[in-house]
C-alpha cells in the first residue's frame, strides 16, 4: 500500500503533466461564414478580399479561415485585424479531409436518384414477370395432348382466350418498356448531374491559418486577401451597333467572366482589371541597340490595307437584311462602370452586386455604354473580293478605354458578322468593319488587247491592263474608297512603270492605289489600271 507521501508525490506529478500540455497546447477557432468584401478579377487571376469576426481568449490560439480556394498562392495571403490581440505568423493549407463534404444539392440529386431507380425497378420488375407470362402461354399451348385431338367448337373459344391474353400481355409489355426508357434516360440526367458536381466539389479546400496572442477574451475582426492564380478569367467583347449610315455608333463593352475557384462569389462587389498579377514586378534592363539590313517580306499576291486591315476580313458573313432575333443572354445590366487606368493597366469598378458560383456557366456583365460620332465609309478591294464593306471611322477612340476583344456587328437591327478591336494597334482612327454590302456591283478583268509580252535586247518586258467597274445598285448615293494594287521591285534590274491608274493615287511603299468616288443611285463607273514590267529575259520573275 502507498504511504500517503507518495500519493501526494504521485499527484503532483500528474498535475504537473497536465498543466504542462494545456500550457504547451493551442486552442483552434474555425470560421467558415466569412465574407467577401471584394472581388478583383484579373485576366487570369482574382484578388479576393474577405472579412470575418472570432472570439479569441487570452494566450496564444490558431483562427483557421474555411471553405476557401485551393488555388490560392501562399505568398500573396495578407491579413490585418482589429482588437486586443496581435497576429503572430499568417499559414496557408490545403484540407483534404472536406473534399468528400456533400453539398445540399448533391443530396438532394442522390435523394431524386434513388427515387427514379426504384420507379425503374418497379418497371423492370413488371416486365420480366410479364415475359415470364408469355413463356408460360407458349409452353402450355398445346391443346388435348399430342395424341387426342379437338373438336372445332371447342377450339374456337379457347384460341381467342390464347390471342387475347397474349395480346394485352404484349400491349402491357410495350407501355411498361416505354415507361423503362423514360426513366432510363431521366437517371441518366441525374447521373451526368452528379458527376459533374463531384468533379467540382471532389477537391480540397484552402484554410488560411492565424497565429494570434489574445490579450483578453475579446471580438477581433478580421479582413484578409489572396490571389486565386488559375481557373478564374474574363476576356473583353463588344456589341457595335448601327441603326444607318447617318446615325452614332453604339458600343457596348462587355466581360465574359469564368471562375472555376472552388469557392462560390455571393453578392460580392466587382472590379476587372487588364492587368498581370504574375508579372514579374522586376524593372528591365536596356542593352545596345544594333542597327543592321533586314531583307524585308513583301507580299505581292496577297493584299494588306493600311489602315483597314481589321475591316477587310474575306471571311466575313454576308449582311443579312432580315431583322434581327430576339436573342435570351444571361447579361448583368449595370451602370456605367467607373475606370481608372495607370500606365500600367486599366481598372473597370462595376456598380452593383452579383453573384458567380464555382463551375458555373458564363457569365456577362456590361461594363461600359457607349454612343460616338463616326465617318462612314464604303470599302472594296475587288482583286480579293467583289463585295464592297461598310466601316465606321472613330476618332478621338483612345478616351474610351477600351480592351482588346470580338465584337458582334449589328447594322440596321440585323446581325451582320464579328470583327476584332484592337485599340493597341490603332493610331489616330479606329476602324470597325460593319460587314458587306452586296447591293454595290463590281468587276475587275484583264484587258486582253492592253495585256503583251515584248523583248528588247537583253530584257523581257510584260505589260498589264485591268479594268475596275462599280456600279451602284442602292437608293442612295454613296461614296466609295477603292483599292488595288501595282508590284513593287526591291531588285535593281526590275523596272516598273506605271502606264494608267485613272485618277487613282498610288502608296509608292506598298504599291497599293486607291480610288475615292463618289457613285449616284444606279451609276456606274470604271477604272483602269495598267502597268509594265521590265526584267532581264533570263531571269524568272518570282510573286507573279
Amino acid at each position: 500500500m502507498n504511504s500517503p507521501i507518495q500519493m501526494k508525490k504521485t499527484l503532483l506529478f500528474m498535475l504537473l503533466i497536465l498543466n504542462s500540455s494545456l500550457l504547451f497546447s493551442q486552442e483552434r477557432i474555425r470560421i467558415n461564414n466569412t465574407d467577401i468584401k471584394e472581388v478583383k478579377i484579373y485576366q487570369n487571376g482574382a484578388l479576393v478580399t474577405r472579412t470575418g469576426k472570432a472570439v479569441v481568449n487570452l494566450g496564444n490560439q490558431e483562427v483557421i479561415f474555411d471553405g476557401l480556394s485551393p488555388y490560392i498562392n501562399p505568398q500573396s495571403i495578407t491579413v490585418k485585424g482589429l482588437g486586443d490581440a496581435t497576429i503572430l505568423s499568417v499559414n496557408y493549407k490545403q484540407n483534404y479531409l472536406t473534399a468528400n463534404r456533400k453539398t445540399k444539392e448533391q443530396l438532394n440529386l442522390e435523394e431524386q436518384h434513388d427515387t427514379v431507380q426504384y420507379k425503374l425497378s418497379l418497371v423492370n420488375n413488371k416486365i420480366a414477370v410479364l415475359n415470364e407470362t408469355v413463356s408460360f402461354l407458349q409452353a402450355n399451348k398445346s391443346i388435348g395432348g399430342n395424341n387426342t385431338g379437338v373438336i372445332s367448337d371447342e377450339l374456337e373459344p379457347i384460341v381467342e382466350y390464347f390471342s387475347k391474353k397474349l395480346l394485352a400481355i404484349k400491349d402491357d409489355i410495350l407501355d411498361n418498356s416505354l415507361q423503362q426508357k423514360k426513366l432510363q434516360e431521366q437517371l441518366s440526367k441525374i447521373d451526368n448531374q452528379i458527376n459533374e458536381i463531384n468533379v467540382r466539389n471532389n477537391q480540397p479546400e484552402g484554410n488560411i491559418i492565424v497565429t494570434v496572442d489574445g490579450k483578453s477574451k475579446s471580438l477581433v475582426n478580421f479582413e484578409f486577401s489572396y490571389l486565386i492564380e488559375s481557373n478564374v478569367s474574363w476576356q473583353p467583347f463588344y456589341d457595335l451597333r448601327v441603326k444607318d449610315v447617318k446615325s452614332p455608333v453604339e458600343i457596348i463593352f462587355k466581360a465574359k467572366v469564368n471562375q472555376s475557384t472552388g469557392e462560390d462569389w455571393k453578392n460580392v462587389a466587382l472590379s476587372l482589371t487588364t492587368g498581370n498579377p504574375s508579372q514579374s514586378g522586376n524593372k528591365p534592363e536596356l542593352y545596345p541597340w544594333v542597327v543592321g539590313f533586314s531583307q524585308p517580306n513583301v507580299q505581292m499576291r496577297g493584299l494588306r490595307v493600311d489602315g483597314y486591315s481589321n475591316a477587310m476580313t474575306a471571311g466575313a458573313p454576308a449582311m443579312m437584311m432580315e431583322k434581327e432575333a430576339n436573342v435570351s443572354q444571361n447579361v448583368m445590366k449595370w451602370d456605367n462602370a467607373t475606370i481608372s487606368q495607370n500606365q500600367l493597366n486599366i481598372a473597370y469598378e462595376i456598380p452593383g452586386h452579383y453573384n458567380i458560383s464555382s463551375g458555373s456557366l458564363e457569365t456577362q456583365v456590361e461594363i461600359q455604354h457607349y454612343t460616338t460620332d463616326a465617318n462612314y465609309e464604303y470599302i472594296a478591294v475587288p482583286k480579293m473580293d467583289n463585295d464592297a464593306f461598310l466601316t465606321a471611322q472613330i476618332t478621338g477612340w483612345e478616351n474610351l478605354n477600351l480592351a482588346p476583344g470580338q465584337a458582334n456587328i449589328y447594322f440596321d437591327g440585323a446581325y451582320v458578322g464579328q470583327s476584332y478591336i484592337n485599340p493597341e494597334e490603332t493610331n489616330d482612327t479606329l476602324t470597325l468593319s460593319l460587314g458587306r454590302d452586296q447591293r454595290i456591283n463590281f468587276n475587275r478583268e484583264k484587258v486582253k488587247e492592253l495585256t503583251s509580252s515584248k523583248l528588247f535586247g537583253g530584257n523581257k518586258e510584260r505589260s498589264f491592263a485591268y479594268e475596275l467597274t462599280v456600279r451602284n445598285t442602292k437608293k442612295e448615293p454613296i461614296t466609295i474608297v477603292i483599292e488595288d494594287q501595282v508590284p513593287v521591285s526591291q531588285e535593281k534590274d526590275i523596272e516598273i512603270k506605271i502606264i494608267e491608274l485613272s485618277g487613282g493615287i498610288q502608296l509608292t511603299s506598298s504599291g497599293i492605289v486607291k480610288w475615292k468616288i463618289t457613285l449616284q443611285v444606279g451609276e456606274s463607273i470604271k477604272k483602269t489600271l495598267s502597268y509594265s514590267i521590265k526584267y532581264p529575259k533570263d531571269k524568272q520573275l518570282s510573286g507573279m
